[in-house]
């Protein structure tokens, strides 16, 4: 464990909150993701819940599949869910599908992938259904 995460961890038992007002900027999504592994090993729901709640806030490009995968290893179907929404919008999954790391989840995850592929193809069908009604109407 990393000295940063083992502090916040720390600082979250004895206080009841992680948040270090003197560290400017905040914490990075990785010192967050280690954290809610932390969380997770140690049984400390409600840091795991706090950790849940910035990891969906950061989602972007960049964090969505790492922060999918662990969400998947910690068993936080909420979390998985939010990954999973956000990763299927058409305009992120364009350029998740580009990435060496989508194609690590195809080969070390093949559920999440399942997963993944269903929620776009589901996107898919219902603008399908919406456009083709658009033209009926």
């Amino acid at each position: 464990m990393k000295a940063e995460v083992f502090k916040a961890l720390l600082r979250f038992i004895y206080i009841d909150n992680f948040e270090d007002r003197e560290l400017k900027g905040g914490f990075s999504v990785e010192l967050v993701q280690d954290l809610f592994v932390a969380a997770d090993r140690y049984a400390l729901e409600k840091l795991k819940l706090l950790c849940q709640q910035r990891l969906f806030m950061a989602l972007s490009v960049d964090t969505v599949l790492t922060t999918l995968i662990l969400a998947e290893r910690h068993s936080s179907a909420w979390l998985k869910e939010k990954c999973l929404q956000f990763a299927s919008e058409l305009k992120i999954f364009t350029r998740l599908a580009l990435t060496e790391e989508y194609g690590q989840i195809m080969q070390s995850f093949p559920s999440l992938f399942v997963e993944l592929r269903q929620k776009v193809t589901d996107l898919l069908d219902s603008l399908t259904n919406v456009s083709k009604k658009q033209k009926i109407g």
